[in-house]
């Protein structure tokens, strides 16, 4: 009886820390994603003294703390395409790289991405950025050496991610060893601001930033590359 009890608490407590966009799009706050400002990653700068970790860019937008090397990343949570709560830092301290993708329905290359991952296809390998070496990634993938995430913020009409979006997603590229989430108020966009998609960070076992770039792939995937290299070499 008690641990029913319990149970129907910790049920309660549950569903209390999770917002809804739609009836059918529950999404968990991320609060943890909040700056501190000044001085946090995503706040405003004019220096890289404004900031805790001495990383002042500039953008179109402003000047704002951007993430660097070393830096933790943020234990992003939302629900996944089997609609289970999962946590970036459910990841951590297994030994293995994790790969997170910042994605949108809209974007054209995210799709090749998936495509590629999912059903081998070789559209990608026809961009003038891809690199033959990456190939093997695909491997890393699907053995189960690396973890991949892709967070998606906006649907194809470029309005804010839901868990709708994640369900057609998941639909299209039915990649069980793929965490797909969705990013519906922008917390983890706004953290890592995303200016070329798909945007990928590399994180360690754990998740200490590895690389980060908020334009494209090969940031990533070189350091993987390199890192995993190495490591296998150990």
């Amino acid at each position: 009886m008690l641990k029913k009890i319990f149970n129907l608490i910790l049920l309660i407590g549950m569903l209390y820390s999770v917002q809804t966009t739609s009836n059918k799009n529950p999404v968990i706050l991320n609060e943890s994603l909040e700056p501190a400002c000044p001085y946090d990653i995503s706040c405003e700068c004019f220096e890289d003294n404004d900031c805790h970790n001495q990383n002042c860019k500039k953008t179109p937008k402003g000047s704002y703390c951007f993430p660097r090397t070393g830096d933790a990343f943020p234990n992003f949570t939302s629900f996944n395409q089997f609609n289970e709560i999962f946590s970036l830092h459910d990841l951590s301290n297994k030994g293995k790289f994790v790969l997170i993708e910042m994605a949108a329905d809209w974007c054209s290359p995210c799709h090749m991405l998936s495509n590629w991952l999912t059903f081998a296809n070789n559209e990608i390998k026809e961009q003038v950025w891809w690199k033959d070496e990456y190939n093997i990634i695909y491997d890393l993938v699907h053995n189960n050496d690396v973890y991949f995430i892709t967070v998606l913020y906006e649907d194809e009409f470029r309005n804010n991610a839901t868990y709708d979006t994640v369900v057609e997603w998941y639909s299209n590229y039915p990649e069980d060893k793929i965490q797909i989430l969705a990013d519906a108020d922008k917390k983890l966009h706004t953290w890592l601001k995303p200016s070329g998609i798909p945007a990928i960070t590399l994180v360690d076992e754990n998740m200490n930033i590895l690389a980060y770039t908020n334009r494209g792939l090969n940031v990533a995937f070189d350091s993987l590359l390199s890192t995993f290299g190495d490591t296998k070499n150990d």
